[in-house]
């Protein structure tokens, strides 16, 4: 081991730190020109740079505020005539909609009675409604309908009492001996005309007064029961249903009168309906045909 004296000779230092220092300044030097690069390429600019370089966007061009011209009264008077003709348009509009529901609740009104009629029961709110809508168009036939169901009759009710009243209608058990002598002797000679053939046999004719009121032909059901031998007994059976026939008749006016009358149907408040019916048939124009000239001989 060698011992340092005051006396001996001292070795020179090397140069180690004066390197480092240079190595430590280069690398600085060489991370900040790799930054300025990437900045450079990204798009950085120094705030000195020539803005002949830079390429701003282009400003928007000034809105020009240009005074318009005061309207002129014919200008006033054609914006006038275009809004009143939209207005009528929008009235007219408004009208025909509040038209076509006052006509469809009354078409509802009818419908809903002639369930309540055939069902035989009370009308309730529909008889206030019928005297409302339907009143001053139709008084005759919301009267009948009205008062049908005082004394209700049913389809059912009709049929029931037939087949009761069947036996007779088919020979009446009252006639006398003379009656029935005269009925067999009718029997034996019968007398055929070039007409027609023979009048249908009591029961063939109850028979279709059946399958009319299964059909709902009330008046044909009529007819062939008058026709019928006994047809003394079913007076009252035939007075119930004409009546019957009577308010089908006037149901079907409420239907008609719901869709198509033009004048005198009125809404839930009242108020008369006086828009046209949209399922009203424009009116038929005939033209008149001119004679073919005729071909001289």
């Amino acid at each position: 081991m060698i011992e340092e004296f005051p006396n001996q000779q001292r070795q020179p230092r090397r140069f180690g730190f004066a390197r480092k220092l240079l190595f430590l300044v280069g690398a600085f030097a060489l991370g900040a020109g790799a930054m300025g690069i990437g900045a450079w390429s990204n798009g950085w600019r120094p705030v000195d740079w020539p803005l002949s370089v830079v390429h701003p966007l282009p400003a928007p061009p000034p809105v020009a505020l240009s005074a318009e011209a005061p309207p002129t009264e014919a200008g006033l008077a054609a914006r006038i005539a275009m809004l009143d003709q939209k207005l009528s348009r929008i009235e007219g509009e408004a009208k025909a909609a509040a038209a076509n529901a006052g006509r469809a609740e009354a078409l509802l009104v009818a419908v809903a009675t002639r369930r309540a009629i055939e069902r035989g029961t009370p009308l309730g709110y529909l008889e206030g409604q019928l005297r409302l809508r339907f009143g001053e168009a139709l008084p005759n036939v919301v009267a009948t309908i009205i008062a049908s169901t005082h004394n209700p009759v049913t389809l059912d009710h009709l049929t029931t009492r037939l087949e009761i009243l069947a036996p007779q209608l088919t020979g009446p058990d009252d006639q006398t001996t003379w009656s029935r002598v005269r009925h067999d002797l009718s029997g034996l000679f019968v007398l055929h005309s070039n007409s027609g053939g023979a009048a249908p046999s009591p029961k063939v004719r109850l028979d279709h007064a059946r399958l009319c009121l299964k059909e709902g032909r009330i008046e044909d059901a009529i007819a062939d029961v008058r026709l019928l031998p006994g047809a003394k007994v079913a007076q009252d059976w035939l007075a119930d249903a004409r009546r019957f026939a009577d308010v089908g008749h006037a149901l079907d006016a409420l239907d008609t009168a719901a869709l198509l009358e033009p004048k005198l149907l009125r809404d839930g408040g009242g108020k008369p309906i006086e828009q046209a019916s949209p399922v009203a048939a424009p009116p038929v124009i005939t033209t008149t045909a001119t004679p073919a000239a005729t071909a001289p001989r």
